[in-house]
């Protein structure tokens, strides 16, 4: 069977082995979006015979299950519209734009895109210019004169730069005036010349100039004039974001240290609905999508709680 209907295939819309493939019931997939962190791709009937081509392929742990990998499929980041509100248009630079079978169509008579929107059974609309997602995972490292403050990449196809802003007050507003630097990369470094706190945050910019809202906040803590010190982040459960949301939404939450996390959701009444993650993580940052349409939830309000247990089994957050 040839699998062509340009639809948008997630982990949930196939079912998942012990290794975490994907299993698919068709010889051929093309034109279609696959995401979610599986680690690979296996066919129902012919362990690893499936062809898998002209498709965006995104968060995948390795790619030893395709025979072969072919050169057609778009290693990349989508550009989702809206992905946490079930969105699943493409924003305008996304790398599937007129990336899949060249011999498929769209309705528009162009060559045809890659994903639920793309080739002759989907539509024509307008691609969004939108800003980048803000940088994430804000850290630094420092010693007697300087600070070298880290995030993580974003990976937008029409990323340009990122900026980052100091102040002495913490929650402060960015603006030109508090701008430290610009940068392509991950990391920059500042001098320290304060006897106060300074705090951090960084802002993602695009080829257009569309800039992203700030991240998170960082902060250099002045113990004495020699001895500056990066803040021991807390554990930390973020709002989640977007809030209120319909159907999905990101949960992020920070570790102090390595644990054994339990991230749970709740309705009005207490009682438990889903755990969302029951396991040993390691000190840093993370972040759990969480769908109430994949999970059958009515419209309503739920509740967000995490526990956080050390090595000895003692609760510390």
């Amino acid at each position: 069977m040839i699998h062509q209907d340009y639809r948008l295939i997630i982990l949930l819309l196939g079912f998942l082995d012990r290794q975490h493939f994907i299993i698919l019931p068709w010889d051929t997939i093309k034109n279609n979006l696959l995401l979610r962190g599986a680690y690979g791709i296996r066919n129902a009937f012919n362990n690893y015979d499936t062809e898998v081509k002209y498709n965006c392929l995104w968060d995948f742990q390795n790619f030893s299950a395709f025979d072969p990998l072919d050169s057609t499929n778009n290693i990349a980041y989508p550009m989702f519209a809206d992905e946490d509100n079930d969105d699943y248009h493409l924003q305008m630079y996304s790398p599937c734009i007129d990336a899949g079978d060249p011999d498929i169509l769209d309705i528009d008579g162009s060559r045809s895109d890659i994903g639920y929107y793309g080739g002759p059974g989907g539509e024509s609309y307008t691609y969004q210019d939108l800003a980048p997602r803000p940088p994430v995972n804000l850290n630094g490292e420092v010693d007697s004169t300087t600070v070298k403050i880290t995030w993580n990449r974003n990976t937008e196809a029409d990323f340009r730069e990122y900026r980052i802003y100091r102040d002495t007050a913490p929650g402060f507003t960015i603006s030109p005036q508090k701008l430290v630097g610009t940068t392509s990369d991950t990391v920059i470094t500042d001098v320290i010349n304060s006897k106060k706190n300074i705090y951090y945050k960084a802002t993602a910019v695009d080829n257009q100039g569309n800039v992203s809202p700030p991240s998170e906040e960082t902060v250099v803590v002045i113990v004495g004039v020699e001895q500056p010190k990066i803040e021991e982040k807390d554990f930390k459960l973020y709002q989640n974001y977007p809030n209120p949301f319909n159907p999905s939404t990101t949960l992020s939450y920070r570790l102090k240290s390595p644990g054994y996390v339990r991230l749970a959701v709740y309705d009005m009444k207490g009682e438990l609905i889903n755990e969302l993650i029951n396991e040993y993580q390691s000190e840093g940052y993370y972040e759990k999508l969480f769908d109430a349409k994949a999970m059958n939830l009515s419209s309503g309000v739920y509740l967000f709680r995490i526990e956080v247990k050390n090595e000895n089994n003692i609760p510390v957050f």
